[in-house]
């Protein structure tokens, strides 16, 4: 299995070889898996490091009292923004969802985990609920990447973030934006905000969270106008 997936990454490069030297390294790093090997407090986050210091800084600047979590995995994420939460002495909480429980979930007081697909009813009651009395919030999609699963969390969250707070949509980075052509479910995140963005002009693209010329999250920091 571990050699046809480094000839089908092979493949990816040949086939949609990088534009310029941002992408060239991109997609060096991105096909290098270190990504799936990268660790806070010894819990996996699956992310890359310049897209953390990133949350780093909107967590600072916005000082969001609650983030919704769409995609928990194993919790390594929630328990990141729990600690920025505890260093920044800020009241902020996490709320995250999954369909899957891992085994070595992280415990922290800040943290609620809600089992169950982030677009069924009985999430969205929950969250509601768990939410309605937060000034602030900031919302992070990162569960299934298929177009039409992005889609519906965004027309089924955004209306959780408020002005000033971001909508981040992880993982844009995918079907050819500008790496992994060969994603298997087709359209991904990229092509759900391109049908979303339109019809949403409350929201706009924060091309300046991409100041470090690598994120996996391209044209995905959402931020929710002000006015």
């Amino acid at each position: 299995m571990l050699f046809f997936k480094r000839v089908l990454a092979r493949l990816n490069r040949v086939i949609n070889p990088p534009k310029n030297i941002e992408e060239e390294f991109h997609a060096k790093y991105y096909y290098s898996k270190v990504w799936a090997d990268t660790y806070f407090l010894g819990k996996k986050v699956f992310k890359c490091p310049n897209d953390l210091w990133i949350y780093q800084e909107i967590l600072w600047e916005v000082k969001p009292d609650v983030i919704i979590e769409c995609g928990t995995f194993h919790g390594g994420s929630a328990l990141y923004y729990a600690k920025l939460f505890d260093m920044m002495e800020l009241d902020g909480e996490i709320i995250t969802i999954d369909v899957d429980a891992m085994p070595d979930m992280p415990q922290h007081k800040r943290i609620t985990y809600l089992m169950g697909s982030s677009v069924s009813d009985e999430i969205l009651t929950k969250v509601k609920e768990l939410v309605k009395d937060k000034k602030k919030i900031m919302v992070i999609l990162d569960s299934d990447h298929s177009c039409d699963h992005v889609y519906r969390e965004l027309e089924l969250y955004h209306g959780f973030v408020t002005p000033g707070s971001y909508l981040v949509v992880e993982d844009s980075n995918i079907n050819g934006h500008p790496v992994y052509s060969g994603f298997g479910q087709g359209p991904g995140p990229m092509e759900a905000m391109e049908k979303f963005l339109p019809a949403h002009p409350e929201f706009e693209v924060d091309k300046s969270r991409e100041k470090f010329l690598m994120s996996f999250n391209p044209n995905g920091y959402l931020k929710r106008k002000s006015s």
